[in-house]
């Protein structure tokens, strides 16, 4: 999907009929929705997360090392 910038947006939407008071209320639930989804977000990204950490806190180094000199 192509993307569109705000102001590209903003004038579909009102050649479409909406208001600017419509246009900002579906601002409004967007960003409530994007910011949702990222609350709910896979268990894979969440178990990625926790391994980032691990790395980052260095309590996964030993690990790291032995699975590079195995390959």
């Amino acid at each position: 999907m192509d993307h569109i910038n705000f102001k590209e947006a903003f004038v579909m939407l009102r050649e479409a009929g909406l208001s600017r008071a419509e246009i900002r209320r579906l601002q409004r639930f967007y960003r409530h929705y994007v910011a949702n989804a990222m609350d709910q977000a896979s268990p894979d990204l969440h178990h990625l997360e926790f391994v980032r950490w691990l790395v980052a806190t260095h309590r996964l180094t030993d690990q790291i090392d032995q699975i590079s000199n195995a390959l």
